[in-house]
C-alpha cells in the first residue's frame, strides 16, 4: 500500500500521472501535526559589538532563542524558553560572558498571507509543509553591556503549517 502512495506521488509529481499530489492521501505510518509560530533572524551592528539573533516558536515543538556576538562562538548562547513572543510584544534574555544580553520589541503581522509548499527528507523521515506564511513587521534591539544593537531582521515571518512526516526508513 505504501509503495503504491509512495509510485503514484511520484508520477505526480514528475507530471506524468493523472493523480495530482495534493490529492494523494498520506501513508497510514505518516505523522500529521498543526505547527503555529514565528520564525525572526536578525542581525545588527553598533559601536563596535556585531550581534546575530535566531527567534523561533513553534507550537508542536520547543521554542530556540540564541545570541551569538561578533561572530565568537565563546560569546554566543542559546536557550529554549516558554514564551518569547506575546500580544506583539517579544522579550527575551540570556547570559553571555557574565553579562546580560536582551532583546526586546515588538512584532506585527503584516501584508497578505502567502501560500506555502515545501518538501524535504530529514534524518529519515520525508516532510510536507502545507500553509502559509505571513511577513512580521518588527523593531528589535539587542542590549549587551551597555550598547544597544539595532537588529534587522529577515527571515521575519509567523507560520501556519500543516505538517505530515513520513519514515522513509522502513519500507
Amino acid at each position: 500500500m505504501r509503495s503504491s502512495i509512495l509510485a503514484a506521488g511520484v508520477l505526480a509529481l514528475s507530471g506524468l500521472g493523472a493523480v495530482p499530489a495534493a490529492a494523494l492521501p498520506p501513508s497510514p505510518l505518516a505523522d500529521i501535526t498543526r505547527e503555529r509560530g514565528i520564525v525572526l533572524e536578525c542581525r545588527g551592528e553598533a559601536h563596535g559589538l556585531s550581534a546575530y539573533v535566531d527567534i523561533y516558536e513553534n507550537s508542536a515543538h520547543s521554542h530556540y532563542f540564541q545570541v551569538v556576538l561578533d561572530d565568537d562562538p565563546e560569546l554566543a548562547a542559546s536557550r529554549q524558553p516558554q514564551d518569547l513572543f506575546r500580544k506583539g510584544k517579544i522579550r527575551g534574555a540570556i547570559r553571555i560572558d557574565g553579562h546580560r544580553a536582551l532583546v526586546t520589541g515588538e512584532a506585527h503581522r503584516a501584508g497578505k498571507r502567502k501560500h506555502v509548499h515545501e518538501e524535504i527528507d530529514d534524518a529519515g523521515q520525508h516532510i510536507v509543509s502545507d500553509g502559509t506564511h505571513r511577513r512580521l513587521s518588527n523593531d528589535l534591539v539587542l542590549t549587551y553591556r551597555g550598547i544597544r544593537v539595532p537588529l534587522d531582521c529577515a527571515p521575519a515571518f509567523a507560520y501556519d503549517l500543516r505538517v505530515t512526516r513520513t519514515d522513509t526508513t522502513g519500507d
